[in-house]
């Protein structure tokens, strides 16, 4: 139980900073342009399997041909299981095809790992996730052009 959990505590350590990916998306309460933090899907994969080689994922659902079965608004509900331990996610992309399935599959397993805590300073939105974390939201804005949607991106350069 002991390496169990040391191993899936390595989940929850910061990702490096160049492992963190930023993306624009449009503010809907401003319409201002922000940069939103992220882990990709590659440095995601590498994280699980440096903590657990055997890691795997399942769709919830499947289709009678036996493919992952999106539900009514096109998202993936899956399982990751890492180190032996289970938990859910759920993935939704805006592209079709196949570059819109390994989009939702991404999706999903961000998800999921979340729920092991990888990458939680970068989804927490607002101050405080942390005990010493001093941030409160009430910053000065950046830029447009590298504005943060919140203080995870304060966070994650400090870690």
């Amino acid at each position: 139980m002991t390496d169990q959990l040391t191993a899936l505590a390595k989940l929850r350590e910061p990702f490096p900073e160049h492992q963190i990916g930023t993306i624009p998306k449009k503010d809907k309460a401003t319409g201002k342009t922000v940069h939103l933090e992220y882990v990709g899907h590659a440095a995601l994969t590498l994280r699980l399997l440096e903590v657990d080689p055997l890691w795997s994922w399942e769709p919830m659902g499947r289709t009678p041909e036996g493919l992952p079965a999106r539900d009514e608004n096109g998202g993936l509900w899956i399982r990751l299981t890492v180190c032996g331990v289970t938990r859910p996610g759920y993935g939704h992309a805006l592209k079709t095809g196949g570059d819109g399935m390994k989009e939702l599959i991404g999706d999903a397993l961000r998800n999921a790992a979340m729920r092991f805590g990888a990458a939680l300073e970068l989804w927490h939105k607002g101050g405080g996730l942390y005990p010493d974390d001093k941030s409160t939201g009430d910053e000065q804005e950046e830029p447009e052009q590298t504005q943060s949607a919140d203080p995870r991106k304060a966070r994650a350069k400090e870690l």
